[in-house]
This record gives C-alpha cells, sequence and structure tokens, in this order.
C-alpha cells in the first residue's frame, strides 16, 4: 500500500514537472513529438565518441538530450566538448554529409505556448559545421507551420565551428494571432561539414509569478518546497517520509524501475532522468535519492515560503 502511494505520488511529480516545463520562469521544450530517422543522440561523449543512438520521439530515454534546460556546457562556456570538466554532449541532430541523410527535421512541441513578444521570443541553442543551413518553423496547432528564420554556419565562426554553441534567436514578428506551440528545425542542405546538433528549446523570455500558483506553474519553487504550494513545512516532509529510501537512479546498484509507468522511457542516467521530468519529487538535491541528503536540506529551509501574496515570504526571483 505504501509503494502504490509512493507511486502516485511519483506520477503526481512526473506530470508537474514535465507538463509545461518551466525553470525560473523560462518555457523549455516539453516533448520531441515528430523527428526524421537519421538524426542520432550522443549520451558519451562527443559525436565521435560512444554513445550514438537513433532516437526514438515515443521515450525520453533518447529525446531527454534536447528537452529541458540547457545541459551540455556545465561550466558555462559555451563549449560542450569540455570532457575533463564534467561537460557531456548532451546533443542531438544530423551529422553526416551522405544524400541519405537530406532533409531531416525534428518538431519539438511546448504545453504551455510562446508568445508573441515585442522583442525575440524563441531560442534554438546548437552547434554546427560552418557549410550547415536549416530553416525555422513555428505553428500553433501543430499542422499549419509558418517560417520565421535561418540557421546557417559560417567557416571559422560561431555558428560553424564544432563544439561551440550558438544560441539562435528567433521573432515571432506578429505572423500569429495565439501562441505557438510547435518548433521545427529542417535541414536544407546536405554536404560534408553541415551537421547541426540541438542541445535545448526555449522561450527567449523570463516569466515572473504573481501568486503561489504561478511560483509552481512557472518553476520558481523551492527544491524543498516538496508539494510546491510555496511553503517548506510537515506536508513536505510527510510526502519525503513516502518515498523514503527511494532511488530512480539507473546507473545504480539500488535502481528500482518501478518509479517509472513504462521501463522502455527510462533514460540512461540520473542526469537524463532530471532533464526527461522524471525526478522524484522529494529529490531535493537530484540525485536520484531520497535519503539523509535531502532531509536535511528540507530541515535547512524549513517554514521557509516563497509566495508572492505573502508579506512573511521571500522572493527567490
Amino acid at each position: 500500500m505504501k509503494k502504490m502511494i509512493c507511486l502516485l505520488l511519483i506520477i503526481f511529480a512526473w506530470n508537474q514537472v514535465s507538463q509545461g516545463e518551466y525553470v525560473n520562469g523560462v518555457n523549455w521544450a516539453d516533448r520531441v513529438i515528430s523527428h526524421t530517422s537519421k538524426i542520432a543522440s550522443f549520451v558519451n561523449g562527443g559525436c565521435s565518441g560512444s554513445g550514438s543512438l537513433p532516437m526514438v520521439s515515443e521515450t525520453p530515454a533518447t529525446t531527454w538530450l534536447v528537452l529541458g534546460p540547457s545541459d551540455s556546457d556545465q561550466n558555462g562556456n559555451m563549449y560542450a566538448w569540455d570532457w575533463d570538466q564534467g561537460d557531456k554532449d548532451y546533443v542531438a541532430g544530423w551529422r553526416t554529409g551522405s544524400p541519405l541523410h537530406a532533409e531531416q527535421e525534428i518538431i519539438v512541441e511546448f504545453d504551455h505556448g510562446l508568445r508573441d513578444i515585442d522583442a525575440n521570443d524563441v531560442v534554438v541553442r546548437m552547434y554546427c559545421g560552418p557549410l550547415a543551413q536549416a530553416s525555422v518553423w513555428a505553428s500553433t496547432d501543430g499542422a499549419v507551420f509558418t517560417q520565421i528564420g535561418v540557421i546557417e554556419g559560417e567557416l571559422n565562426q560561431v555558428p560553424g565551428t564544432g563544439g561551440y554553441f550558438y544560441d539562435a534567436t528567433f521573432d515571432f514578428d506578429g505572423k500569429f494571432s495565439e501562441d505557438v506551440h510547435f518548433i521545427r528545425v529542417f535541414r536544407e542542405v546536405t554536404v560534408s561539414n553541415s551537421g547541426i546538433f540541438f542541445d535545448s528549446f526555449r522561450s527567449a523570455y523570463t516569466d515572473m509569478p504573481t501568486d503561489r500558483n504561478d511560483v509552481a506553474l512557472l518553476g520558481w519553487a523551492l527544491a524543498e518546497d516538496v508539494n510546491k504550494d510555496a511553503y517548506v513545512n510537515l506536508a513536505d516532509f510527510a510526502i519525503m517520509a513516502d518515498q523514503w529510501q527511494a532511488c530512480n537512479a539507473p546507473e545504480d546498484a539500488a535502481f528500482d524501475e518501478s518509479w517509472f509507468d513504462d521501463p522502455a522511457t527510462i533514460p540512461s542516467t540520473c542526469h537524463g532522468v532530471w532533464q526527461a521530468g522524471m525526478g522524484l519529487q522529494a529529490d531535493t538535491n537530484h540525485d536520484c535519492k531520497v535519503d539523509i541528503l535531502d532531509l536535511a536540506d528540507l530541515a535547512q529551509h524549513f517554514l521557509s515560503c516563497n509566495n508572492p501574496t505573502d508579506i512573511n515570504c521571500n522572493p527567490t526571483w
């Protein structure tokens, strides 16, 4: 019975995180809904290293690399291949110049739509070869797409140098009367040095909360606020107690796949679990284990709150 309660809690947490992925007010793509067959993901090392896998849209086990926050550049230098400093080439895209790899594309979906503001609206983080060229499209319904720009590599420039990230920004420029939910990138050139690898898709703007519901919705909740109600209290402790000693780290000997709705969707690492929105609700330090370290976090922040309408709370934005 206890395990069933835990499972229901993690499913709730999973849905809360993965359905409309916001982190600190930034809206990140929630899922890859479509892609062509030659797109590969690279989990362990660089695009010439180990870990190359064909993407499968139906499971985040290989699509998490382009979902959620940018994760290939851990030290902030916009370079993905600092493996000795912990940077892994967590990207997916197309690499070869073979004619068999022509007309590749990827489409990502945002559960919470992207608004058309008076500035850039969407950012695609990627790196590419000097001869790369792709068109970028947007849609409100996933059926009718309108081109919003292009991505082009340049010789000895960024974009155009492998491993060096570039944030390609795009403005909807009044083309849409409703929020955009779909971004599509289509390969226009198939020659040597025309590969493109994607790290993330996100809004170009940041949303701020106005009430306690916004705090959770827009990803401003405290890590120790387990139930995401803008308060760290006994309700959060109760959920942590229910999930105590749970482990959903795929690389850990104590890994328990029952925390996942479908074993086929499990990413290969704890990092991937969180990128795919499958983290345990009470795992405050994101190591995929609920243990004394999480309890210490909760104790340290006990009775903290960030409800913007409560004068006794401190905002975290």
